[in-house]
């Protein structure tokens, strides 16, 4: 497996996803023109990578992997056209890159053979410290969020009943916090996938390659999924308010529970 050719679209995918990210995070909102055409070019490469592995290795764990990871890119556009989610590139772009990621470090042959995917230390340390920042980052901007959705019960509590109070009329508006809320699962949820990446990318390179279904990689995974399905249906369904507001802060615990799980795993190994 030429290692070239195998992150030549895993590169281009993260290109286009930031460019949709900072799309999105835009004040117009409208997307780059840019990013699509990144994606496609991707998308392509990516089909060339497919069918070059298949003719060479025939089928492989790697091999129906990076199939995978090519459908997913065929449903995201397949959904744009259908449905045209602004979430969506937040999603599908990502989960491709982490099957593709997977399928590289799961492969023996990639890491035998193919040049390899040698990394120096200092390197491989600076990966996981961003890692580590990232996922901080994201953990912190969901607990924010979690604030953010305890005000806004409160806030409602107070309207329903009507209560008033000093503290009350300070707080903001039940829509600036329902906004401030999902700004900040977005931002979290972009930084998680990037950590989500990066971790992938440490324990591809200092584990085996069976190991990298670990359930530290699990857990992590379910919290971007809780996120996800989140972003969804705020988007789509219009579950906004209330279910906004439980499901963030169900989420947090979500995560909570997971960031317990690595500190008594990382002291248990101390």
């Amino acid at each position: 497996m030429s290692t070239y050719i195998f992150w030549f679209p895993v590169a281009l995918y993260l290109a286009g996803w930031l460019g949709e990210f900072l799309s999105y995070a835009s004040q117009s909102g409208d997307r780059f023109r840019w990013t699509r055409g990144l994606l496609g070019v991707a998308w392509g490469a990516h089909a060339l990578l497919l069918i070059s592995l298949a003719i060479q290795e025939g089928v492989s764990l790697s091999v129906l992997l990076i199939a995978v990871a090519w459908l997913t890119i065929l449903i995201y556009y397949a959904m744009m056209r259908r449905v045209g989610s602004q979430v969506f590139p937040f999603i599908f772009p990502p989960f491709s890159i982490a099957l593709l990621i997977t399928a590289f470090f799961g492969s023996e042959q990639a890491l035998i053979g193919g040049g390899g995917f040698g990394l120096k230390l200092t390197t491989t340390r600076n990966i996981l410290t961003a890692h580590i920042i990232t996922v901080l980052a994201g953990i912190l901007l969901f607990g924010l969020a979690c604030l953010t959705s305890i005000v806004y019960l409160y806030q409602e509590h107070q309207i329903k009943a009507k209560l008033s109070g000093l503290a009350a009329s300070r707080l903001p508006a039940l829509g600036t916090l329902e906004n401030y809320n999902h700004k900040a699962i977005i931002l979290g949820f972009f930084f998680l996938s990037v950590g989500l990446l990066l971790g992938l990318v440490v324990a591809g390179v200092n584990t085996l390659p069976h190991r990298l279904f670990s359930l530290r990689q699990v857990i992590p995974t379910i919290n971007w999924l809780v996120y996800a399905i989140f972003l969804v249906s705020y988007d789509l369904q219009g579950r906004r308010g209330r279910f906004g507001a439980f499901w963030s802060i169900v989420g947090f615990a979500v995560v909570v529970v997971s960031l317990v799980f690595e500190i008594l795993f990382l002291t248990a190994r101390a």
